[in-house]
C-alpha cells in the first residue's frame, strides 16, 4: 500500500519505528471513492480515521434549514475526522469527494488500541491535535475581520499547492464552492476573481488559478 505523505500524517507517525509504523499501516485498509461520492455525513457515528492518500475532498456543514457551508478542500495525507473519533463524538462535518479519491481507513477500535500499545503515537496525536486547533484559530480568525474580496483571497492561498515552477497553484475548484467558503454568491465569485486578474493578481485558466501575488490578494 502507498503510504500517505502529507506532512499531517507524517507527523501522527513521527518518531515511531519501523514496526511500529508499519503495524500501523497493517490495520488500515484501502478505499477508492468516486467523485462526488460521501466519504462520511455529518451526525453518523465515528467509527473510522480516513486518510486521504490521492485526490482532493470537500468538508462541509449543513444548516438545520438545509444549507452548506463549504469549510475546506483538503489533499493528498490529511486526516479526516480525528477529532471526533479521539472524543468519540458524532461526525461534526460532512466529508465529499472532489474527484476521485484513493484513502486509507482506520477503524476506531484499531486507532484506539494502537494509541495504548504505541506511546509515541498517542504523543503525537495530542499534539497534532493541538497543531490543528490552532491552525484552525488562525485561519478562521482574520475571516471575522476581512473584507468579503480579502476572505476570498485569503481562501485562496489556502487552497493554493506549488508547482515544480514554484508558482502556487488553485485547482479544481469550482466558483460556487469558493462562494460557499466565504458565504457569497457564485456571480460574486467570478466578478472578483476578473477584477484580480485585471489588477495582475492571478491568472485564470481551464480548471486552475495561477497566483502572483500573495500579498496582493489580502489588500
Amino acid at each position: 500500500m502507498d503510504r500517505p505523505h502529507d506532512p499531517k500524517w507524517n507527523r501522527a507517525l513521527q518518531g515511531l519505528t519501523h514496526d511500529e509504523a508499519e503495524a500501523v499501516h497493517q490495520l488500515m485498509r484501502g478505499k477508492v471513492f468516486a467523485p462526488r461520492a460521501i466519504v462520511f455525513s455529518q451526525g453518523e457515528p465515528s467509527d473510522s480515521l480516513v486518510v486521504v492518500r490521492n485526490g482532493r475532498v470537500r468538508l462541509f456543514i449543513t444548516s438545520p434549514e438545509g444549507d452548506e457551508f463549504t469549510l475546506s478542500m483538503l489533499t493528498a495525507g490529511s486526516i479526516l475526522g480525528l477529532a471526533a473519533v479521539v472524543l468519540r463524538q458524532p461526525r461534526i462535518l460532512t466529508v465529499e469527494a472532489a474527484g476521485q479519491v484513493d484513502a486509507s481507513i482506520l477503524s476506531a477500535a484499531d486507532f484506539e488500541a494502537c494509541l495504548r500499545r504505541i506511546p509515541q503515537l498517542a504523543h503525537n496525536i495530542m499534539r497534532l491535535l493541538a497543531i490543528l486547533a490552532v491552525e484552525n484559530i488562525e485561519r478562521s480568525a482574520p475571516l471575522v475581520l476581512d473584507s468579503a474580496s480579502q476572505r476570498l483571497g485569503r481562501i485562496l492561498l489556502a487552497l493554493a499547492v506549488p508547482a515544480p515552477d514554484g508558482r502556487q497553484l488553485v485547482q479544481q475548484v469550482t466558483h460556487d464552492e469558493l462562494g460557499k467558503m466565504i458565504g457569497a454568491s457564485r456571480p460574486w465569485v467570478s466578478l472578483t476573481l476578473a477584477d484580480f486578474e485585471r489588477r495582475g493578481l492571478l491568472t485564470r485558466q481551464p480548471g486552475t488559478i495561477v497566483i502572483h501575488d500573495a500579498k496582493g490578494l489580502l489588500a
